[in-house]
């Protein structure tokens, strides 16, 4: 039995209670779901990438629960970003660290990245202008950048002075002197950064990342997404391994190890 670490130690009393509360018009339905929940017999459950809901399979069907086992979602989940239907639990996992921004259609550009390499495989890389493991991922761009494009987007998470830098080097990638903007946050140059942000200078680019960012969840830099959608947070030891897939994923419960976090509206 796959189990995941969210609270499930109480499945089966959760079932018990789904057992003696589910009511359905259909009572062909009704008892199917009945004797389903109220067997136990659980073959996996995996959180999904949603606040508060688990994928279950038990004796053969899947179905979703709440976290507090209130509510049972006895149909289909359709994945909006990826454009495919999540039928098989063990598809949750692959779903949860995957985003197809091909897929999505979002464009990348529109978020005031600034763009580091020629490759033609392109690396969606959020992060921090203050952020210390940001810098460890920047370090290893210098080698890369013939084979891959970094698009970094700039994000206010280290609080108020991030805020600052962040739109002054947004500001600056719509001046002509925008290439300074790659080598002041690749190598954190901030003093170099003008002292005053032009009245001309529009903020939507900086907006637009930051909702970006609140929608796929990010609450903490980096965050790097590779050409094939695979996630990951925080800073690969070998960022070239990693890209092409060939590193060990690393526990999350090490997250706080290689990630930096505060938050802050632009």
């Amino acid at each position: 039995m796959k189990m995941s670490h969210h609270n499930f130690w109480h499945a089966p009393l959760l079932f018990a209670m789904f057992s003696a509360a589910y009511a359905n018009p259909t009572q062909q339905s009704s008892q199917s779901m009945t004797e389903i929940m109220s067997s136990a017999n659980i073959e996996a459950m995996k959180a999904l990438p949603i606040d508060g809901l688990q994928m279950v399979k038990a004796n053969g069907k899947t179905f979703f629960i709440s976290r507090n086992g209130r509510f049972v979602i006895d149909g289909k989940l359709y994945d909006t970003w990826s454009r495919e239907s999540i039928t098989n639990i063990n598809q949750v996992d692959e779903v949860a660290n995957k985003i197809d921004l091909q897929k999505m259609k979002l464009k990348v550009d529109d978020l005031g990245p600034v763009t580091v390499g020629t490759g033609k495989p392109e690396v969606v890389i959020f992060v921090d202008p203050r952020c210390s493991f940001c810098a460890k991922v920047q370090q290893q761009l210098e080698g890369l950048k013939e084979q891959y494009t970094f698009k970094l987007i700039p994000l206010p998470v280290l609080g108020k002075e991030s805020q600052v830098l962040v739109n002054k080097i947004g500001c600056l990638l719509q001046t002509k002197d925008k290439v300074k903007a790659q080598t002041y946050l690749l190598h954190q140059e901030f003093d170099a950064l003008p002292a005053e942000i032009s009245s001309d200078c529009s903020r939507e680019p900086m907006q637009k990342a930051y909702i970006t960012a609140q929608l796929f969840g990010i609450n903490a830099v980096p965050f790097l997404i590779a050409a094939d959608g695979r996630t990951f947070k925080g800073a690969p030891e070998n960022l070239a391994a990693w890209l092409v897939n060939k590193q060990e994923p690393e526990s999350h419960a090490n997250e706080k190890d290689r990630t930096q976090k505060n938050g802050v509206k632009p």
